[in-house]
């Protein structure tokens, strides 16, 4: 794993939150929901830290695949490679759960997570016309690990 990212921990889920709220086509779970995460077994919470919190991700296992089910970047750190990062992060514990892919669902509206997923070799394999709350398509997508 990338020497900046590692498993978050309870003094991060501040910087998480307010990472989340900053983007709205993230989860927005609560600072509860993001704790649960962090101690569950199902899976990897994990941040990028430089210092400060600058990202994270939450994967979970759902063998044989994995499912990628947030990630963001900081608003101040975007540009910078830190989404790349996060994902081969994310596809470095997936393979080493032995899963054959990673899923995900996109919003069709977040038009920088869909050209970060597409550019790191996530591939289109469906959609859910107006799945989300402003009306926009969720675009489903696969990263094949084998």
């Amino acid at each position: 794993m990338n020497s900046n990212i590692r498993p978050a921990r309870p003094a991060d889920l501040k910087a998480v939150c307010a990472i989340a709220q900053s983007c709205p086509s993230c989860a927005g779970w609560s600072l509860e929901q993001y704790r649960e995460e962090m101690i569950s077994d199902r899976g990897l919470f994990a941040v990028w830290d430089a210092g400060t919190v600058g990202g994270y991700f939450v994967l979970r296992k759902v063998h044989p695949e994995a499912q990628l089910v947030d990630l963001a970047v900081r608003p101040a750190d975007r540009g910078q490679g830190i989404g790349s990062a996060l994902l081969a992060a994310a596809a470095q514990a997936a393979r080493g759960w032995d899963c054959s892919k990673i899923t995900l669902e996109v919003s069709a509206a977040n038009e920088s997570a869909l050209a970060l997923y597409l550019r790191t070799g996530l591939l289109v394999v469906g959609s859910r016309r107006k799945f989300y709350n402003d009306g926009s398509d969720a675009i489903l997508m696969d990263l094949p690990l084998t």
